[in-house]
């Protein structure tokens, strides 16, 4: 197993909606490594924060 460094934010671009399942786990995985993850979905921007927020406030 490799270690590899924590980036201080992962980007994606998404060309549909976020699904509910696929916005939690967003959420989660972004709490774990403690980064920002940016998601560029078909209707917003997502920015989830370090803490397990986003940005959309749930609304998605």
């Amino acid at each position: 197993f490799i270690q590899r460094p924590v980036p201080k934010f992962i980007q994606i671009a998404k060309n549909l909606r976020v699904c509910g399942d696929c916005h939690e786990f967003t959420k989660l995985i972004a709490k774990i490594r403690q980064c920002d993850i940016i998601v560029r979905d078909a209707n917003r921007i997502h920015h989830f924060y370090p803490n397990g927020q986003c940005s959309c406030q749930d609304h998605f």
